[in-house]
Parts: C-alpha cells; structure tokens; sequence
C-alpha cells in the first residue's frame, strides 16, 4: 500500500507505509557515501548457523547431521544466496547432503550446499541434512566444523553476512553381538 506524502527527505510521491524501504535505502546510501545509516537502519546481519547430530555415534556404523541457517532477528533477513560448507574430521565421512531447494555435493572431508531461497529477519531457510558413515577405528570426540555466507559481492564499507558453527559428537566403541 502506497500514500502520496512527503518522505523524511521533503520529497512528495508514493511511499510505502513500511519502514523497511526507508531502512534499505538509507543502510545503501550510507553504504555509498560512507555516512552512517539513518535511525533505525540495518546493514546484512550476521546469519546464525546451527547443528544437532543423532549421537554418540558407534564406530563402523552411521550418523546424522542436520544443519540450520536462520537470518538474524536484528538483520534486514536473507537477501541474497546463501552457501554453507561443513567439514568433518577424519573418522566421519559424508556420504549424503539434501535439503529442500538446496543443491548440495560431497567434496574432499565435507559437503557444499546453496540456495537461492530468501529468508525474513527470524525466519530459517530450510533443513540440511548430511548423513555421514563412522569409521570402524573412529573413538572419542570428533569435532565438525562449517559456515555459511551470503554469496553476494557486497558494497565498499559492508560484508556480507556470515556464521561459523563447531559441532562435537563422540564416538563409542562398536557393540558386539553376544
């Protein structure tokens, strides 16, 4: 919904009764001239990155890992693709990654995933979920790691947005059929 009336700047024509696009457009012009943003204006936020596994996990058997990108309450939300990446240490090795509107691949100790799906302030982009075999000599606390960034050039003065999450799960001997 559109109101002709001036805008903060003394400008008259259509504006939006929302706040976000005054907020944009001055987090951008900021961005620009270097000036800081306007009352109430945000820059990206950071993005928050998060893991939950089915461990412990039994040495020569399975696991899984499922992983969730969620846009900072406090940022203008997910605006832009997003990758993540996650390594697992030696021991754990993926052999599945999927989630809905993801593509996702197995590299060398991990797995890359993107979207370009967009995700309001608070809101999570959907689950990942990365299914991994143990190895049958693998004990004690292995230690996965991953981040996830926007995937956009961002403007002179401004990052894209960024997490980086360490996830720990332990491994316990296999048990014996008796």
């Amino acid at each position: 919904m559109t109101d002709e009336r001036q805008d903060p700047a003394g400008r008259a024509g259509p504006m939006r009764r929302t706040g976000l696009v005054l907020t944009v457009m001055a987090a951008v012009t900021a961005a620009v001239t270097g000036a800081p943003p306007a009352l109430g204006a945000r820059f990206p936020g950071d993005l928050i990155l998060t893991t939950v596994h089915d461990g412990p996990f039994e040495a020569g058997g399975t696991g899984t890992f499922s992983i969730d990108v969620t846009a900072d309450p406090a940022s203008a939300g997910i605006g832009y693709p997003t990758e993540v990446t996650y390594y697992f240490p030696a021991g754990l090795t993926p052999v599945r990654a999927s989630g809905a509107g993801w593509r996702c691949r197995i590299t060398a100790g991990g797995i890359g995933c993107e979207t370009r799906d967009l995700a309001s302030p608070g809101f999570q982009l959907p689950r990942i979920t990365v299914g991994v075999t143990v190895a049958g000599d693998a004990t004690g606390t292995l230690t996965a790691s991953g981040r996830a960034v926007e995937a956009v050039a961002a403007p002179t003065g401004t990052r894209p947005a960024t997490a980086t999450v360490a996830s720990t799960v332990q491994v316990v001997p296999a048990m014996s059929a008796t």
